[in-house]
């Protein structure tokens, strides 16, 4: 479920034209509740990738520990 859907879902139970005593529809409304609730949070919905930020955590990770062992290698480099 997207965003967009989940909060036409939840605009439609605030006016009160869905039926919540049809069978399913309970769950469907909350399942559009947790989408917007983790949307709002995280900024993304559940449907959408995360390899890009987790891409970056990864570059970025490496690229601290490059400095860091550079760091610790340039005074023995000196010391030659």
């Amino acid at each position: 479920m997207t965003l967009e859907e989940a909060t036409r879902i939840e605009a439609q139970v605030a006016s009160g034209s869905l039926d919540l005593s049809l069978p399913g529809t309970q769950q469907l409304v909350d399942e559009a509740h947790r989408v917007h609730v983790s949307a709002y949070m995280w900024g993304t919905t559940r449907g959408e990738s995360g390899r890009k930020r987790l891409h970056t955590g990864i570059a970025v990770g490496i690229g601290m520990v490059v400095v860091t062992v550079g760091g610790f290698c340039v005074p023995f480099l000196e010391a030659r």
